[in-house]
C-alpha cells in the first residue's frame, strides 16, 4: 500500500492547496473521493461513498477562526476505507467522520505554524527583505501540504490491517444502523444546506423541484437544468425591478 498511500497523500495536498488558492472545487468530497476510486481500481465505490460524503457534509462552514471538521482527509481516508475494507458506504462514514476529527486538529496545528512564519514574514518586511519574504509564504503552502499528507498517508500505509479487523469486530445491527445512516445523514446535510439558504422567496422553488422529482419520474439531470433557467429568470427579473426602482 505504499505507492497508493502515496499518491492518495499528495491528492490530499493538491485539494488542501486548491482549497487556500484557486478553489476550483478540486477540494470537495466528490472530486478527491472519485480520484480516491481511481487510484485504488473502484471507482464505483469510490464515486458512491464520495457523493454520500459530500451531501453529508455540504452544510459545513467555518466561521472565523472556528474549523469545521476536515472534510479532504475525511472523504479521502473514509472512501479508502470504503474500497480497501469491501464494507461500503457504511466503512466510509464510520472512518470518514474521526478521519476529518483528526484533519481538523491537523488544521489547527498547521494554522499555528503559519502564525510563527507570519511574524517572521514581519520582521523580514521591516528589513525589506523580499525573498524571505517569499520564502515565508512558499513555507506557508509547505506546511499545509503536510498538514494533511502526513494524516492521509499513515492512515491508509498503515491502518488498513487494524481497521478492518475493528470493522470485523463490529455486531451486526451496528452496521446496519450505519448503513441506515448512510441513507439519512445526507439528507441532514442538505437539510442544513437548506436552513442556511432558504427564506420566504425561495420556497416556491424547493416546492416546485420536489414535486417534480417526485411525482413526475423526471430525470435528475433535467430537474436541474431547469432549476438552472428559473434561477438566472429570476436573478434577471429581480435586476430589472431594482433598476426601474
Amino acid at each position: 500500500m505504499l505507492i497508493p498511500a502515496i499518491l492518495l497523500g499528495l491528492l490530499a495536498v493538491i485539494a488542501i492547496w486548491d482549497l487556500w488558492g484557486p478553489q476550483s472545487a478540486f477540494w470537495q468530497p466528490l472530486v478527491t473521493g472519485t480520484i480516491t476510486g481511481i487510484i485504488l481500481g473502484d471507482v464505483n465505490t469510490g464515486l458512491t461513498v464520495a457523493a454520500s460524503l459530500q451531501l453529508m457534509w455540504l452544510g459545513l462552514v467555518s466561521v472565523g477562526a472556528a474549523m469545521p471538521p476536515d472534510i479532504i482527509v475525511g472523504a479521502i481516508v473514509g472512501t479508502a476505507f470504503a474500497i480497501i475494507t469491501g464494507k461500503g458506504v457504511a466503512a466510509g462514514i464510520a472512518i470518514g467522520m474521526p478521519a476529518a476529527v483528526i484533519g481538523q486538529m491537523m488544521q489547527n496545528l498547521a494554522m499555528t505554524l503559519l502564525s510563527l512564519l507570519m511574524h517572521k514574514a514581519d520582521v523580514y518586511a521591516e528589513k525589506a527583505d523580499t525573498r524571505a519574504i517569499q520564502l515565508c509564504h512558499l513555507s506557508g503552502y509547505l506546511v499545509y501540504g503536510l498538514s494533511r499528507f502526513i494524516p492521509v498517508f499513515l492512515a491508509v500505509y498503515l491502518g488498513a490491517g487494524p481497521v478492518e479487523k475493528l470493522l470485523n469486530s463490529i455486531p451486526g445491527w451496528i452496521n446496519d444502523g450505519l448503513n441506515t445512516a448512510g441513507h439519512v445523514v445526507p439528507a441532514l446535510g442538505l437539510g442544513l444546506l437548506i436552513h442556511l439558504m432558504i427564506n420566504k422567496k425561495l420556497w416556491p422553488f424547493f416546492i416546485l423541484g420536489f414535486v417534480l422529482a417526485s411525482t413526475t419520474q423526471m430525470p435528475t439531470l433535467l430537474v436541474g437544468v431547469l432549476a438552472a433557467a428559473l434561477g438566472f429568470l429570476y436573478i434577471h427579473l429581480t435586476s430589472s425591478e431594482k433598476e426601474v426602482s
